[in-house]
């Protein structure tokens, strides 16, 4: 049975793919599923054929909807789903690990501290796009925390991802699906996937630098295979 992880957000399209392809580089069968409304993840996968509602990139399978009920029956290591901006209860039930990743924006963090109210499920939550010099800032942080303190049994781990011109410029061009590599990503964005990979498995921190290296100049693991869902 696969691990589902889940990301949802205003913003976790590229997180979700990068780490998907970290994760393909340490030998894991990996399916990406775009479960959501705008189809913002599926976007950015180069394809010749925007009809296509299933791919396959960098042997990792993407898959544009997917029955639900059925994501546990797919034969895969794991599998990522985009699950849109406020995902329902179910969705979010049926992932073992939830990231929310969202700008420090008040409104979103008020609408985001309501919705994971509502759904009472527990989460990780990635702060992305503010000043680097936040970080030194502890009394910045702890504000920009308040906003989701209702919410903070559910929070199981903060994680921060200041703004580099080098993720967004990856995060506008991956939309257009030309990217084939993101070599030039942060210290910063490395720093999370590395956080994100040690939540997902236990592995030594060298083998999952070596893995992200290795993703992020478009390498592939030859020891995993794809299910030939775009055939």
């Amino acid at each position: 049975m696969p691990k589902i992880i889940g990301f949802y957000g205003n913003t976790p399209a590229d997180l979700c793919m990068y780490t998907a392809y970290a994760m393909q580089n340490t030998g894991k069968r990996i399916c990406v599923i775009d479960n959501s409304k705008d189809g913002s993840l599926f976007h950015c996968i180069p394809t010749p054929d925007k009809q296509l509602t299933a791919v396959t990139s960098r042997s990792v399978d993407f898959i544009r909807w997917y029955p639900l009920v059925q994501w546990h029956e797919l034969d895969y290591d794991y599998i990522f789903v985009q699950l849109g901006t406020m995902p329902q209860q179910l969705c979010l039930a049926l992932c073992s690990e939830r990231i929310l990743v969202t700008d420090c924006e008040r409104t979103n963090l008020d609408a985001y501290s309501r919705h994971m109210q509502q759904c009472s499920m527990p989460a990780t939550v990635l702060l992305r796009g503010f000043s680097r010099d936040w970080v030194r800032t502890e009394q910045i942080i702890q504000q920009i925390k308040s906003y989701l303190a209702d919410s903070g049994n559910l929070i199981e781990q903060w994680l921060f991802l200041p703004y580099d011109p080098a993720d967004e410029a990856y995060r506008i061009k991956m939309q257009y699906g030309v990217l084939s590599q993101f070599s030039h990503i942060s210290k910063s964005m490395e720093q999370v996937l590395m956080k994100l990979m040690q939540m997902l498995e236990t592995r030594d921190r060298v083998q999952i630098a070596r893995a992200i290296t290795d993703a992020k100049h478009g390498k592939i693991a030859a020891a995993a295979d794809t299910r030939n869902i775009a055939g």
